[in-house]
């Protein structure tokens, strides 16, 4: 969650005693806002698109059904115990084995006095409720759902997926259910005016058209019409740079060619800025990317979309809460890059890279092409040969809204443990938005049964369903930018549940250091999916003892709603 720990950390702390939910009356109208406010800007769903990939075959849907599942159960787990923690008897007084404390590096469980007359809940006991109300068929369906077409942000498809959000949540009795609505300003494609490549020769005059994937685009980049040279800077990291100038080859006023990967596209294309490049194009190498029809994976004339905003938010009202079209002084965040930026696929990048002409590229460089058309440029194999590229998006002035859903905790209602989940994608978006959301729903679902009997959180459960995630987790940010010195005193811990499933072969954290012990905790208690009898942790151990000092990643290098 680094966008709210990083945005948390900068707040001063003062004492502040309002709360996150909305009056009664707010809510109601909120409600009828949601009706009326996303029709006035809505952009149609064919405005953006992004990668159709081949459908699921059922044994793999599944497996995946399993992992999401097991998933859930961890993160489960761990919203238990942080939000129950200090109501548990002492670890001393649990004596049958199914009602064994958690443990961590010592007993965590003390007697609470106010508890003592009331029924107490073990963690045996949490662990049996929490299997027994969650529903992995539900989350099957949610999840598809949310995935059987692209609902981009503002599209009339992803205002018909907020309201069954809202309605669910209302659904399930929680104490309070409300939306935040925000306006915005996002880029889209420009379908009247679409962007274009083109080899033309030194006079300007056109010599072919390169194709490019009409549905994708790099959100925020500037509008513009650039020519020049092109450079293969490999990732565009800082060390490739380097690399080429050790080879005599400069960036300055030409293209420059990447490959996606190892970084996110805002740092690709502010070094390439930096360098005095004019543009940039970035494209899915096979080597880093299956390619269909070989696996399962992108098809070779579709392009990766995504955003160059090195920040996150919206960058038109950078610090500030985008609320009921709040009027700032006219600015704009220093992140957003000054040269045009613009996908292609695999197959358009083969176009432009056998015409390359220049030194050889380093061995290392080469990715799953035939070796001989990696040249570094900038020149072109035939004289004269330059690159034009115009990158035409439109601006849109959109309304956006974050759903929330709260459970109050029973000794600290004003503390918050915060489930967050995005809401929109470009795409199907079944790994990226859809098993997030679908997870988030159910957990708001079980433990709204769990409170009804008898399990009593000692801090309150925040569900929150972000918007504009895809632009740079713009709903999460513009919410928190409303209630920075709040958070900063209340947040317990926040739980991404962003790209939650992606394989089904290694667990991956990224989490603030404070949790590894909590998360290794409870994943020695976790039944692997794939190996009967053994935890989930025993099982890493048994692959590879190495991989556990590994397996905990510092939380920052995440690009989902709040960071991961």
């Amino acid at each position: 969650m680094e966008t709210v720990r990083a945005a948390l950390a900068a707040v001063s702390e003062r004492h502040t005693s309002y709360s996150i939910y909305r009056r009664q009356n707010e809510q109601e109208d909120q409600s009828d806002g949601m009706k009326d406010e996303s029709g006035e800007s809505a952009v149609t769903s064919e405005e953006v698109g992004l990668i159709v990939q081949r459908s699921q075959d059922r044994k793999k849907a599944l497996m995946y059904l399993v992992l999401v599942s097991l998933f859930l159960l961890i993160i489960a787990f761990i919203l238990g115990y942080v939000s129950s923690r200090g109501n548990c008897t002492s670890c001393a007084e649990v004596e049958e084995t199914n009602r064994e404390p958690l443990r961590g590096d010592g007993c965590d469980y003390w007697p609470n006095p106010d508890t003592s007359s009331e029924k107490v809940l073990y963690w045996g006991d949490l662990k049996a409720m929490l299997k027994n109300y969650l529903d992995g068929q539900e989350i099957a369906k949610i999840t598809r759902i949310m995935s059987n077409r692209s609902h981009p942000a503002g599209s009339p498809h992803l205002h018909e997926l907020t309201r069954m959000i809202h309605g669910k949540l209302k659904s399930f009795h929680l104490n309070h259910v409300w939306a935040d609505s925000h306006y915005v300003t996002l880029p889209f494609p420009n379908r009247s005016s679409p962007s274009y490549l083109r080899v033309t020769d030194e006079n300007g005059t056109r010599l072919e058209d390169i194709v490019l994937d009409a549905d994708a685009y790099l959100a925020y980049s500037p509008r513009d019409t650039v020519s020049g040279g092109l450079v293969y800077g490999h990732y565009g990291r800082a060390e490739d740079f380097a690399r080429l100038s050790e080879f005599g080859v400069s960036v300055k006023n030409n293209l420059v060619i990447l490959r996606v990967g190892k970084s996110s596209f805002g740092e690709k294309v502010a070094l390439a800025e930096q360098q005095g490049a004019i543009g940039v194009l970035i494209y899915p190498d096979p080597v880093d990317l299956p390619q269909y029809p070989r696996g399962l994976g992108l098809q070779s004339n579709t392009a990766i979309s995504g955003h160059v905003h090195r920040g996150t938010g919206d960058p038109f009202t950078p610090g500030f809460p985008s609320f009921n079209h709040t009027q700032f002084p006219p600015m704009n965040s220093s992140a957003l890059p000054q040269i045009v930026a613009q996908p292609i696929s695999v197959s358009a990048a083969n176009n432009l890279l056998r015409r390359l002409g220049g030194h050889d590229a380093p061995p290392e460089w080469r990715g799953r092409h035939p070796s001989n058309i990696y040249k570094l440029g900038p020149t072109f194999k035939r004289a004269g040969d330059r690159l034009q590229l115009a990158v035409t998006t439109r601006m849109v002035s959109t309304v956006i809204s974050n759903v929330f859903g709260s459970i109050e905790g029973f000794a600290e209602p004003d503390r918050y443990i915060i489930f967050g989940a995005q809401r929109d994608s470009w795409s199907e978006g079944a790994a990226k938005s859809g098993v997030g959301t679908a997870i988030l729903l159910e957990l708001a679902r079980a433990f709204s049964k769990m409170v009804e009997n008898g399990f009593k959180p000692r801090r309150s459960l925040l569900f929150a369903s972000w918007d504009a995630g895809e632009f740079g987790s713009v709903g999460a940010t513009e919410w928190l930018e409303g209630y920075l010195t709040m958070m900063h005193l209340k947040a317990v811990a926040y739980f991404s549940l962003d790209k939650a499933v992606l394989g089904d072969d290694r667990l991956h954290t990224e989490s603030s250091p404070l949790l590894h012990n909590l998360i290794e905790t409870v994943i020695k208690q976790v039944e692997s999916p794939k190996w009967n009898g053994q935890t989930i942790y025993s099982q890493i151990v048994a692959r590879n003892p190495d991989y556990v000092n590994n397996m905990y990643v510092p939380s920052g290098r995440g690009e989902g709603a709040c960071g991961g």
